[in-house]
């Protein structure tokens, strides 16, 4: 977390995803967070796919301009590759950190999709559990190729910047909301957070800030995308701007304190009341024939998400899931959110990573944060979990 007592600008944070990139930076001040700049670049359809480098170079360059929008010096942090991480829960036998840290590679064979020798790996402890009436750990591996992890700093390190720290996407999250959880007893709250982004979802299950569930499910906004884009006979850009205008909904979203929002007129929870109507200009054959596309990969993603439930429910008996917090760029589709929160009958809120910095007249930033960013998550976590002395 932030070093309140050190007055210093903390990195840049960078968070890379599969169809956009995200820049912020903070500083401390006066016990807040202010927000000196950020800054975004959406990736091209015709880049993200493209060979020979395309999408690392295009990634370089908006980089190297975005840090012209307000950001200090060349310091960063970033997450381990998105695209390439694994997370993998393992029981494995009581022993010391240092035993622990050596055992996981040889548990971890067989069990990652790649090499564990070859790999940057990083753990956190979840709980203690038995089996066969023994007691065992349980632990959570977060993982990623060596050789995509240096890719994802050579990059960084082409766009002249000094890489400081890298961390997981789970614990950027969990970070980024680590202000929900200062009172004693907090730590007995267990939150789901739902992470939408493009290309998958990202369960985190956190008792406080502690993370005791990570999973990645393979359903995004370009599975969503790609159904539609075949259900209209319409190639995958023109189908997602279908897609978002039909799931687009006119309601204010406001804001509450501990930075998440309810959505809707009544500001009510997710799953309870607040959706509009934002489709008037689109014909009710397409809202239906959309609608209808991304029925089955919706119902695949709250299977899994009643999966994840049930494994945790599992490891802690008596426990269930206080809450849900929706973050990502996908969870600005408010009725993709409201359906989900229905169906696993959990009070559910969209997260609203930006509201807990402070902003002012010298704040760098292109878009209108006056509008919730759920988007933001990680790049917020980064940008408070590191200081550099």
């Amino acid at each position: 977390m932030l070093n309140w007592f050190a007055n210093k600008t903390n990195p840049i944070a960078i968070d890379i995803g599969t169809d956009s990139i995200k820049m912020l930076q903070v500083e401390p001040r006066e016990g807040q967070a202010r927000l000196i700049a950020a800054a975004t670049c959406d990736i091209p359809d015709a880049v993200r796919g493209g060979k020979n480098g395309e999408r690392d170079n295009f990634v370089i360059d908006s980089i190297k301009k975005m840090l012209g929008e307000g950001f200090k010096g060349k310091q960063a942090v970033t997450c381990l590759p998105a695209a390439s991480m694994a997370v993998q829960h393992l029981r494995v036998a009581k022993m010391t950190n240092e035993e622990l840290a050596k055992a996981l590679v040889f548990e971890a064979a067989g069990k990652l999709p790649f090499d564990p020798r070859r790999a940057v790996m990083r753990h956190t402890i979840s709980g203690e559990v038995y089996q066969n009436q023994e007691a065992k750990q349980e632990v959570i591996v977060m993982a990623a190729p060596r050789e995509a992890v240096d890719s994802h700093l050579a990059i960084l390190e082409k766009a002249r910047l000094e890489v400081v720290g890298i961390h997981t996407e789970p614990t950027a999250l969990i970070e980024c909301f680590g202000h929900l959880f200062r009172r004693k007893g907090d730590e007995n709250i267990s939150t789901l957070f739902i992470d939408m982004g493009a290309g998958s979802t990202h369960v985190v299950i956190a008792h406080g800030k502690h993370m005791v569930f990570a999973k990645h499910i393979q359903v995004g906004g370009d599975t969503f995308t790609k159904r539609v884009a075949d259900a209209l006979k319409k190639p995958g850009p023109e189908a997602r701007v279908i897609r978002i205008n039909v799931s687009h909904h006119e309601a204010h979203a406001q804001r509450l304190p501990a930075g998440v929002v309810s959505i809707g007129a009544t500001a009510n929870p997710l799953g309870k009341n607040g959706s509009t109507n934002g489709h008037a200009h689109l014909d009710e054959d397409t809202i239906t024939r959309v609608k209808a596309a991304i029925e089955e990969p919706l119902e695949i993603l709250i299977s899994e998400l009643h999966l994840c439930v049930r494994y945790y429910e599992s490891i802690f008996a008596g426990k269930t899931i206080d809450r849900a917090i929706f973050v990502g760029g996908e969870s600005r589709h408010v009725q993709l959110c409201q359906a989900i929160a229905q169906r696993l009958s959990l009070p559910a809120t969209l997260g609203d990573p930006l509201a807990r910095l402070v902003k002012d007249t010298t704040t760098k930033c292109a878009f209108d944060m006056r509008q919730p960013q759920p988007g933001w998550a990680i790049a917020v976590g980064l940008g408070l979990g590191v200081t550099v002395e």
